[in-house]
């Protein structure tokens, strides 16, 4: 069995090729073509799932109708953040992505989505740059201008991607953010974000060492945290 339908076996199917039924009272021998048809077995189609994350309604419904028209299943966010929600929910096969977007633009999003998924495809957008030339610093598989490529272009370009999917290895994940920084004179640590990667000033004065737990400050994730008091002490000379 091919891996993306192991990796997502719990999607929708549609059914195809079902045996035709004889009529009452016909003892005609099958033909060999009669009997290849009724051993076949239905066809189990898997529809790919494709993330489009756009500030812009418009832009996420003309995506979406194109891709819905190709046969793919389409989900919207509205920026990063909702993107990243989206993520944690259900993961897609590909992901469509503005780099222009209130609270996280689309060049963390997709620097988010390499680092904790590196197997998914990504295609960025964006009106700012000329097609066909990938923006300095942004992590994606591919790009589109905005208002300048056709549906024909985005239909290949996403089919190519899935087509090569997975295009990289997937990294063992964990949900306790490591700490390497000394606490600050005042007590406090900068700990980073396992989910969205942004770093969250922490009073930790009064925190011993041993497992803890916070809220990200930007995304409202639960950040747990282990503080080694055998390498806090080192962090602390090193840096000070």
């Amino acid at each position: 069995m091919p891996a993306y339908q192991q990796e997502h076996g719990d999607r929708a199917v549609s059914l195809q090729g079902q045996p035709q039924t004889m009529p009452a009272g016909d003892t005609a021998a099958p033909s060999c073509e009669s009997k290849l048809s009724a051993e076949a077995k239905p066809i189990a189609q898997f529809r790919f799932r494709i993330l489009v994350v756009d500030d812009e309604p418009s832009i996420c419904e003309t995506a979406g109708q194109i891709l819905e028209g190709e046969g793919y299943e389409v989900l919207t966010a509205k920026d990063g953040v909702d993107g990243l929600n989206a993520l944690s929910k259900s993961l897609p096969d590909l992901i469509i992505s503005d780099l222009n977007m209130p609270r996280m633009s689309g060049f963390e999003f997709l620097a988010v989505v390499r680092e904790r998924f590196p197997h998914i495809a990504t295609i960025a957008m964006s009106g700012g740059h000329s097609s066909g030339e990938m923006p300095t610093g942004i992590l994606a598989d591919a790009f589109l201008q905005k208002g300048n490529y056709t549906i024909k272009e985005l239909s290949q370009q996403v089919g190519k991607l899935l087509a090569a999917s997975p295009l990289r290895s997937e990294k063992r994940k964990s949900d306790v953010a490591p700490l390497f920084v000394p606490r600050d004179s005042a007590g406090y640590l900068i700990i980073t974000c396992p989910k969205c990667l942004r770093p969250n000033k922490l009073q930790a004065m009064s925190l011993n060492g041993g497992l803890h737990q916070t809220t990200c400050q930007s995304c409202g994730a639960p950040v747990r945290f282990e503080i080694n008091q055998e390498i806090e002490p080192l962090t602390e000379r090193k840096y000070a």
